[in-house]
């Protein structure tokens, strides 16, 4: 069986602008068969999705920042004990503990930190991101994930509802459950495939990103003179 899911989609819940309805309307229009929704730090969009009237495989998922960049931990139905910031080894610890799977997130954005990922490798790497700028990134994420020896994955990081399904994950598995498709995942039987999403979104994700970036600057430098 060969299932499409989009791994990486956020919601009103944290930074998305689509409500869990959208999105999965989106997602079936665009043909996919599931989707994980990675809002930052919670799982709220996970459970209403879950318990709504849908014929999509919904995966819960999280997207957790690290200080050795953004992972997404898919598979697993609560959250970790850390708020805020986490340290990266000690996320992919505690993920693995419980069986959830890691995946390193969009790895373009920020520095490079590759002895850690080499010394605690994530599970997968999401090589295709439809908000990267350009194919460039996708490439450089390829040739990474082929240094750390790990499967590659796909998702569209939508933020806006019509982003879902620009790019995704297309896995084989034998049946229609999620913790077979997480661990179809982690084994590497899949792939990733779509398409950029529009420059008007990616502009839209790429301004939001580096506001974040300066406002936590910016936080860093008012705690430090204070």
């Amino acid at each position: 069986m060969r299932l499409k899911i989009d791994l990486h989609v956020h919601t009103v819940y944290s930074d998305g602008h689509g409500t869990v309805g959208e999105v999965l309307e989106t997602a079936k229009d665009k043909g996919l068969d599931g989707l994980a929704i990675t809002d930052h730090e919670t799982l709220e969009g996970y459970f209403e999705a879950r318990a709504s009237d849908c014929d999509l495989l919904v995966l819960p998922g999280f997207e957790v920042e690290t200080d050795a960049g953004h992972v997404l931990v898919l598979g697993l139905e609560g959250l970790p004990p850390v708020v805020g910031k986490m340290g990266y080894e000690e996320l992919i610890w505690w993920a693995r503990g419980l069986g959830g799977l890691t995946v390193l997130a969009h790895p373009a954005a920020g520095r490079f930190r590759l002895k850690r990922w080499m010394g605690f490798k994530p599970d997968v790497v999401e090589v295709f991101n439809a908000s990267y700028p350009s194919g460039y990134f996708v490439r450089r994420r390829m040739r990474l994930a082929e240094r750390l020896g790990l499967p590659a994955v796909g998702g569209s990081d939508a933020h806006h509802p019509q982003m879902v399904g620009d790019a995704f994950t297309v896995v084989e598995v034998g049946s229609l459950n999620s913790g077979v498709v997480v661990e179809a995942i982690r084994g590497g039987s899949a792939g990733f495939e779509g398409t950029l999403s529009s420059l008007r979104n990616r502009i839209r994700i790429g301004a939001g990103f580096l506001v974040h970036k300066l406002v936590g600057k910016f936080t860093r430098v008012v705690k430090w003179e204070s």
